[in-house]
């Protein structure tokens, strides 16, 4: 047994030493050889699942998967922040933690120790349009996991003894924020864009300071009855099980679980044109950068031009250090550390933005080059090109394919956009397929037809007397905002 142990050893060894020995001379063509291979268009497979939907609304996808003795669930609730108002500003977030410690049935201690000794997981949170939620455990404690989802999810204690533990907690985790750069130039980029809608309210750290003073376990459990509901759910769930004993189990922990009925709050993010060219300057003294964030109110999720402008936006400024930006900003005129543009397509409304990090000297000039740079695709000056366009496609039919490498990410993402998002039965594959079609005039034409830089909102944390200067001497007014 000792020689075959040590045959194999040896082995292993000339396998990992045999490149050396091929004498393979690395040179540039053979870089350029590599680096211009086409990668084929993918094809993710798409698992078989049964789709169910209770009496109550509730909709699950259930997939089999016999490789390893797991089960994996992926769920959505409709509601989160869009559902918060002034005086309950960030009680979805605090909501989703208190779930997240205990329960009617389990104390605090008793719960996280229900999950420890039978090896489960569970993760609950808020985000603009709805309650995540993840939880796995190995096959054989797979009943106890259903059971422990419907707990959570159907039985919260919010008058707990943690209740004042976890508001005094967040109370000084948001305090601490106006410490932080990244987390000022977030609030105040997105409560003014958002304006008075919900989505401004859980990103407006003072409104949320104000609004825990007074928050009381039955605001959490009116919130709670309000916003969380079975007709507003989907969950899938992938795994070592049987189809008819999981859909059993299903159907005992939630099919009892009745609907009220009610109606989530809707309403659209309103565009407020006193934000076209609008610079803030948020001073913090011990600030030695310029961290900026320029952006618009973008298309709410649905919008028939979101995978043309993706490649647009790649090729302009989100595809790391090959983009237009990166490339002109960071690595020609040596104006920035790191730029990036991006999308949020929330249901009520999006944002369009670009983030960066300058020398509060370059500050005016870098504004004024990202505008640059976006005009001189949206004019036709420097249009995108099929190279650019074939090198972001052949990265995407590189990359894309690993964010399906489990069975409950493909089944989640069908479930999301087939009963969230109203998409077609094989979404994955058609969008797929979709990139893959597409031409640099069609590419072009959407990034024209869909960029603004005459409407950018600017807001900037730094040091006042380090920037103010700077835009006075462009004759640009400039709104301070003092903290302290």
């Amino acid at each position: 047994m000792r020689k075959k142990l040590l045959l194999i050893i040896l082995v292993l060894q000339l396998l990992l030493v045999s490149p050396v020995w091929a004498e393979v001379e690395f040179s540039a063509d053979l870089f350029v050889e590599l680096a211009g291979g086409v990668n084929e268009a993918p094809y993710i497979e798409t698992p078989d699942y049964k789709r169910i939907e209770l009496e109550n609304g509730m909709v699950v996808y259930l997939a089999e998967d016999k490789e390893l003795p797991i089960v994996e669930v992926v769920g959505y609730i409709k509601g989160g922040f869009s559902q918060e108002s002034p005086e309950l500003a960030g009680i979805s977030t605090i909501m989703t933690r208190m779930m997240n410690t205990g329960t009617g049935n389990y104390s605090e201690a008793e719960l996280s120790r229900y999950k420890e000794i039978n090896g489960l997981s569970f993760n609950l949170s808020s985000s603009p349009d709805y309650y995540n939620f993840s939880a796995d455990a190995l096959s054989i404690d797979q009943e106890k996991l259903i059971g422990l989802i419907a707990e959570i999810l159907r039985n919260p204690e919010f008058d707990a003894p943690y209740y004042n533990r976890i508001i005094q907690e967040y109370f000084q985790v948001l305090l601490q924020q106006y410490y932080y750069d990244h987390s000022l130039l977030n609030m105040f980029f997105l409560t003014t864009l958002y304006g008075d809608h919900p989505y401004a309210y859980g990103n407006d750290i003072g409104l949320i300071v104000a609004a825990l003073q007074n928050m009381t376990p039955a605001d959490f459990e009116q919130f709670y009855q309000r916003t969380v509901d079975p007709a507003n759910m989907v969950m899938a769930i992938s795994g070592d099980f049987d189809l008819q004993a999981m859909e059993e189990m299903i159907i005992a922990e939630f099919g009892d679980w009745e609907s009220k009925g009610g109606a989530l709050k809707e309403s659209k993010v309103m565009i407020d044109e006193a934000n076209y060219n609008r610079i803030i300057l948020v001073h913090k003294e011990d600030a030695t950068h310029a961290k900026m964030m320029l952006g618009y109110n973008f298309y709410s999720s649905g919008f028939e031009d979101e995978v043309p402008f993706l490649m647009a936006n790649l090729i302009f400024g989100s595809g790391d250090f090959s983009s237009r930006l990166m490339d002109n900003l960071r690595s020609r005129m040596g104006y920035v550390y790191g730029i990036a543009s991006g999308v949020s397509y929330n249901q009520q409304g999006g944002l369009y933005y670009i983030t960066t990090d300058v020398a509060p000297a370059k500050a005016y000039e870098t504004i004024e080059a990202i505008k640059a740079e976006m005009l001189a695709i949206k004019e036709g000056k420097q249009k995108i090109t099929e190279e650019e366009l074939f090198k972001k496609i052949n990265l995407y039919n590189a990359f894309f394919p690993k964010r399906y490498n489990t069975q409950i990410s493909v089944l989640a993402e069908l479930m999301y956009n087939q009963e969230l998002m109203g998409k077609e039965k094989d979404s994955i594959n058609c969008f797929i397929r979709e990139y893959n079609e597409l031409t640099a005039s069609r590419v072009q034409e959407v990034f024209t037809a869909h960029t603004y830089p005459e409407r950018f909102l600017t807001v900037i944390v730094g040091k006042k007397d380090d920037l103010l200067p700077v835009f006075a001497e462009q004759g640009l007014a400039v709104e301070l905002v003092e903290l302290f």
